[in-house]
């Protein structure tokens, strides 16, 4: 009896492991892939080790020049179209619900972290790179000129594929 309630928890325990990595792996296995501009932010994470702090240009939206649907409170999800504009991709609109997305679009899925004088702020979810101990504050350093590859699903779930720092991607050792 005890072998089979064993059995039973392991089984459990590898479902919940795969739910829980399986989006993040179905975007960099099978998402569009896209070049943000990062502006520049303080790494350091007691309990999980140094990481880059991103954020983009894309999370400030100024809502005079965006369109969108109806307003949007703290804490909503907000859907952005995306295109390529010369090297990076901008957002074109944004809404409350996933929009139909053509050739040459995404749409990435993120939250309302603030609304005010016509600007909107939304976390993406990509906001964090964690690197190897030590690294963080020198890379941190040189994020004037930095840039991400990010890998977007089919469900419009952004996932990092790649740190890139005057158009070379980061490596370590």
């Amino acid at each position: 009896m005890n072998s089979k309630r064993f059995l039973m928890l392991m089984v459990y325990s590898l479902i919940i492991i795969t739910l829980i990595f399986l989006p993040k792996m179905v975007a960099l296995s099978f998402g569009d892939d896209i070049l943000l501009k990062t502006e520049p932010v303080d790494p350091r994470d007691v309990f999980r080790g140094d990481y880059v702090n991103l954020n983009y240009e894309i999370s400030t939206i100024d809502l005079d020049k965006t369109p969108y649907d109806r307003d949007f409170l703290f804490g909503e999800s907000v859907y952005a179209t995306l295109s390529e504009k010369e090297n990076y991709w901008m957002i074109d609109s944004i809404s409350h619900t996933r929009p139909d997305i053509s050739d040459k679009k995404v749409c990435m899925k993120g939250v309302v972290t603030g609304n005010y004088d016509d600007t909107l702020h939304v976390r993406w979810g990509i906001e964090s790179y964690f690197v190897p101990e030590g690294e963080g504050i020198p890379i941190q350093m040189q994020m004037e000129n930095a840039s991400v590859i990010v890998s977007v699903g089919p469900g419009c779930s952004p996932v990092i594929k790649q740190l890139l720092i005057d158009g070379e991607p980061v490596t370590f050792e």
